[in-house]
């Protein structure tokens, strides 16, 4: 038998279907975003199916084709009234944003106008419409430059014409409805990527407003409008974009809501590795591609999955498919907080964060964790497992989803520190190579010279040394295990470095802070550190391995001074 083609790059479903390529049945979303609300909006993470779906909907809806034959097989075609009712009965404005990745603002908005503009030249027929006045086709001959506006200088005619443009989307529904006496579905995939490029490359303030009126317009108090849906990466709800939209239905990846119709489920992945005859590579699968939580739903990898099918080869799929900028950016800038966080979800740790759900691009300079988490989780580079509470108040634990989204914190975390002027990773080497008198020097160098003094008397100090240290050996990997407040004897050691080849050394390192009750001064905690190592007897955990010698090192410290004992 000839295996079906996998889809790899199809995002059109009719040459899917067509074509006889591999399709997971998604079709059912059609009857939720029929009974669903009026405006809807879809957040996924990026490479999760959101076009494909779209691209499904607009044949579904589209009146000016007969797509029977695309649906015949589909599990929506035994829904009969929904057949009978909506397949090919509705005008349709489908309007992808995917490609809108303009450097400035005026490129940007000649980017959207030119998206719009295509628009309108698909539906020339309007201006021969003997439905539609004089006033009416005028305006569609300006929005096609077809009729120049007149009578004002450069910078005014560029003003009228953004105001053109920002009645565009509401006026072509109008327009339709008044050709087809049918009520238009308007679908607008990826609304929210110009967004995200203006906040990137600086022009966010200037172009918000005008984005907003574009699409604010179509979907606020629309009566020409059947249904308005809407897919991003988030929610954009303080830009004017959704105030004021009435029965709005909003799914993001935390709320249960079409939470099965994106990404690949369980039970859909055990049949494409049965088809493709893989059922064996499961295990290895899940590990590296699963790990996505839909609204109580296990989902995995739609773009990993079909790639690693086809190539038999685990590799990072979705990570190298671009549009991880802003997430590389947000961690580069991150406070040292942040950055020891993802130390701790690089380790394979939780972290507590409330998440909101109207995140706005123009807000990550406020409540700054709780957006870049938020952000984290909406674009698929942390996952959510658990969460206490309700509404805006709820806590959520957060964590790394699979191999490839954590091997994409390792590198990103060796380039930002490849990019310090300090050489964390040759100073972890001075340990190893016993050279412990430089280590020392050029470990409370790095404190003094490049960390604040708030870094350092923030209520959990000790996290941030952890952090220091752990971020100096994510370059090790290769040649150390590295593990973390975990069992190791009788107690809990700080950090374990435990070397792949039995011939190098192991490193315990066990952090403490000064305490006047206990200690007379900085040597006395760092003292107390390594009895802690030697009484309880850490170093069990790494001659469990096979390796011989073992290297001690205590680090004491009150704020930014410190003492180090090396054994």
């Amino acid at each position: 038998m000839k295996l079906k083609r996998l889809p790899i790059g199809d995002s059109d479903f009719k040459t899917v279907i067509e074509d006889n390529a591999y399709y997971i049945d998604k079709s059912m979303l059609i009857k939720e975003i029929i009974t669903g609300g009026r405006v809807i909006l879809i957040t996924r993470p990026r490479r999760f199916g959101k076009t494909l779906n779209m691209s499904m909907l607009e044949y579904f809806f589209k009146n000016d084709e007969d797509n029977k034959h695309l649906f015949e097989n589909l599990k929506i075609y035994e829904e009969k009234e929904i057949i009978k009712k909506y397949l090919n009965k509705y005008p349709v404005i489908y309007l992808t944003f995917k490609d809108a990745k303009k450097d400035d603002l005026l490129s940007m908005k000649i980017e959207i106008k030119s998206l719009i503009r295509k628009l309108y030249s698909d539906k020339l027929y309007l201006l021969n419409s003997k439905k539609l006045n004089e006033l009416e086709k005028r305006y569609i001959r300006q929005i096609l430059e077809l009729e120049e506006i007149k009578g004002y200088t450069t910078e005014e005619k560029m003003s009228k014409e953004d105001i053109l443009f920002e009645s565009a989307l509401k006026k072509l529904s109008e327009y339709l409805y008044k050709h087809h006496g049918k009520k238009a579905i308007l679908l607008i995939d990826e609304y929210d990527t110009p967004i995200q490029q203006s906040y990137l490359k600086g022009y966010y303030e200037k172009f918000i407003t005008f984005i907003g009126n574009v699409l604010g317009n179509a979907l606020k108090d629309n009566k020409y409008l059947e249904k308005a849906v809407l897919t991003g990466i988030t929610r954009v709800a303080k830009e004017s974009i959704f105030t004021g939209v009435n029965n709005l239905d909003i799914s993001t990846v935390v709320n249960e809501l079409y939470n099965d119709k994106f990404g690949v489920t369980k039970e859909e992945l055990d049949e494409i590795l049965k088809y493709y005859g893989i059922e064996y590579k499961k295990e290895k699968i899940m590990e590296w591609y699963n790990g996505f939580n839909f609204g109580g739903k296990e989902v995995y990898n739609p773009y990993s999955i079909i790639n690693y099918v086809r190539s038999k080869e685990i590799r990072n799929y979705w990570i190298n498919s671009s549009g991880n900028q802003l997430i590389k950016d947000l961690i580069r800038k991150g406070t040292e907080s942040i950055k020891i966080k993802i130390g701790e979800l690089i380790e394979g740790k939780t972290i507590e964060s409330t998440i909101n759900e109207n995140l706005v691009y123009g807000d990550l300079n406020e409540n700054v964790e709780e957006s870049i988490w938020t952000l984290f989780l909406f674009t698929g580079y942390l996952t959510w497992v658990d969460k206490t509470g309700e509404g805006n108040s709820a806590e959520y634990k957060l964590k790394i989803p699979n191999k490839e989204a954590k091997e994409f914190y390792e590198m990103t975390v060796l380039n930002i520190l490849k990019e310090s002027r300090i050489e964390y990773n040759k100073i972890i080497r001075l340990l190893i190579n016993w050279e412990k008198i430089e280590f020392t020097k050029e470990f409370k160098n790095i404190v003094k010279e490049s960390m604040s003094y708030y870094d350092v008397t923030e209520k959990e100090p000790e996290r941030f040394y952890h952090g220091l240290i752990l971020g100096m050996s994510v370059g090790l990997q290769k040649e150390y295990i590295i593990k973390s407040n975990r069992e190791a004897g009788y107690g809990r050691a700080d950090l374990i470095l435990i070397p792949k080849e039995k011939t190098k050394p192991g490193i315990i390192i066990e952090f403490k802070k000064f305490k006047t009750d206990y200690d007379k001064n900085l040597k006395d905690s760092a003292e107390r550190g390594m009895k802690q190592i030697e009484e309880k007897e850490y170093e069990k955990e790494i001659k469990s391995y096979g390796v011989e010698k073992v290297i001690k090192v205590a680090i004491a410290f009150e704020k930014k001074d410190v003492e180090i004992i090396v054994k």
